[in-house]
């Protein structure tokens, strides 16, 4: 049974600065260097008129996974993650990530939003998180919503840090 998680946070800063720092190739090594860490790397990274589209490669220590999930692989998990977003349209600019762990069913998916606001701008991601894992599924999905609610936070901090800097 997939978990749903869901985020929400509100920016200070105008909708265009955030998508601005979404379509820079330095928000996302930067971004990727202090929350993904050392061994994370950008993937692919594109900028279209009509969108965005970043992936990013990295590996989860095995001391991170849940333990039952940690005796499966000593040596840790692949995991890919890709952000897609359109250009903004009236304030609004939508965006899609989906996440697999390699060789393993189990996956994240969130629709994204980024909206205008009349105090500067509002993140919200809606989306599940599904382990199709015998006997341990459930324990990784609890384990892996935590780690959404930290790493959204984390992600957050820093993007309002970045906004600060670039406004």
């Amino acid at each position: 049974m997939p978990r749903s998680v869901q985020h929400t946070t509100p920016y200070p800063y105008s909708d265009a600065l955030f998508h601005r720092a979404l379509g820079s190739r330095e928000y996302w090594e930067q971004r990727i260097i202090e929350i993904d860490g050392p061994d994370s790397k950008l993937a692919e990274f594109e900028v279209s008129p009509s969108r965005t589209l970043v992936t990013v490669d990295t590996v989860i220590p095995a001391s991170a996974l849940p333990g039952p999930a940690a005796a499966f692989r000593p040596n840790g998990v692949r995991y890919r993650y890709s952000e897609t977003w359109s250009e903004p349209a009236n304030g609004v600019a939508r965006g899609r990530m989906d996440g697999q762990v390699e060789g393993m069913t189990i996956k994240l998916g969130a629709d994204l939003l980024l909206r205008r606001t009349d105090t500067g701008c509002e993140f919200t991601m809606s989306g599940q998180i599904e382990a199709r894992v015998p006997l341990i599924g459930r324990l990784i999905e609890a384990d892996m919503g935590k780690t959404f609610t930290t790493t959204a936070a984390a992600i957050d901090e820093f993007t309002m840090k970045w906004l600060e800097n670039a406004a």
